[in-house]
């Protein structure tokens, strides 16, 4: 073969090339999209909130009368046990009344004495005593005992006043705070110590009114803190039953049902609320919702390939997966991306 026909050759190879690149690059192709396999199987509706560990118990231990604080025992960090003293205010005039009152007892119980020696003496007369007289003499025995026991009350409200100027632990706990020191003069409104129990946290939430309406007591509910392993399990105990109008939330409590949990009062965590278990249902991500107006829609891929729209209803929870209750069947394909098609394009559904 001569170097004319090898060039003629070649030549011929090259536009057929060109010819099958042209085509390939021309021919109409269908697109390529990502799409999800509708399937049926077990889903939660779960609401995500933050919360903030708080003590079971907490209170601020106050005085219920003013003067000087003569002792302080404790400062913050302090463990307690119930019933402790916490502190003792100056109680020098309680005290001063106590022994005037039990002195005022020491005397009429002598006066009660004679009065009865006295009734006795007329009643040993017999026919001899006047009448009037023996009278006289029980009516002062019984004037007497009723003055007694007036002032035995009067040195057991003193007790009692001065046992007011103790104050003792309401509950075992922890010393949170301590505003004031020794020697310092406080009032009913002075806050002594500031204490909780912090044996057996809770968790508080502030949820919004919108979907508080959900929540019940005994929900199952799941904690994450930051900066420990694993997850807490936990119970709602209860839902605040009034709405917090500057925040528009409802505080729901929630108490740990597994583990103790060993965190700092006032830690932010995370509270995961299972609102409803279902054991088949259909879930797609909320991103493959058209949402047009009141009416929301997927794109569904058919087995030819072609896109069309699906008008579907679904329970509208702030999540990330929705649960589809209308409008879907298990085995169909939604357009991952309901923008990535137009309804009646032909698609390639991507591996």
């Amino acid at each position: 073969m001569n170097t004319a026909v090898l060039r003629k050759l070649l030549v011929v190879i090259v536009a057929v090339a060109v010819a099958a690149g042209a085509f390939w690059l021309l021919i109409p192709r269908d697109k390529e999209v990502r799409a999800l396999l509708v399937k049926r199987g077990p889903a939660e509706r779960v609401l995500a909130v933050n919360g903030r560990v708080r003590p079971r118990l907490e209170i601020d231990v106050r005085p219920s009368l003013g003067g000087e604080l003569v002792l302080l025992p404790f400062d913050v960090g302090d463990r307690v046990a119930e019933g402790q003293v916490l502190a003792r205010i100056d109680d020098a005039p309680e005290t001063a009344a106590i022994a005037e009152a039990e002195a005022s007892v020491q005397t009429q119980q002598a006066t009660v004495a004679q009065a009865r020696r006295d009734l006795a003496r007329f009643e040993a007369l017999g026919q001899f005593a006047a009448k009037r007289e023996v009278e006289a003499r029980r009516l002062a025995v019984v004037e007497g005992e009723r003055e007694l026991k007036r002032r035995r009350a009067a040195v057991v409200q003193a007790r009692e006043l001065r046992d007011r100027r103790v104050l003792r632990a309401p509950f075992s706990g922890v010393i949170l705070d301590r505003p004031v020191d020794p020697g310092q003069t406080v009032g009913p409104e002075s806050v002594i110590y500031h204490l909780a129990d912090l044996a057996s946290p809770e968790v508080s939430a502030e949820v919004d009114e919108i979907y508080a309406a959900d929540i019940r007591p005994g929900m199952e509910a799941v904690i994450d803190v930051t900066g420990q392993p694993g997850q807490f399990r936990g119970q709602v105990l209860t839902i605040a039953p009034r709405v917090d109008p500057a925040t528009g939330a409802r505080e729901v409590r929630i108490a740990l049902t597994d583990n103790p949990l060993q965190a700092p009062s006032g830690l932010t965590v995370t509270v995961n609320l299972v609102i409803e278990r279902r054991k088949d249902a259909i879930t797609i991500p909320r991103s493959a919702i058209v949402q047009a107006g009141s009416a929301p829609a997927v794109r569904v891929v058919d087995e030819d390939g072609v896109v069309t729209t699906r008008p579907i209803a679904f329970i509208d929870w702030p999540a990330e997966e929705v649960v589809v209750t209308r409008g879907l069947k298990a085995g169909e394909r939604v357009l991952a991306d309901p923008e990535a098609a137009s309804p009646g394009e032909r698609v390639r559904i991507a591996d």
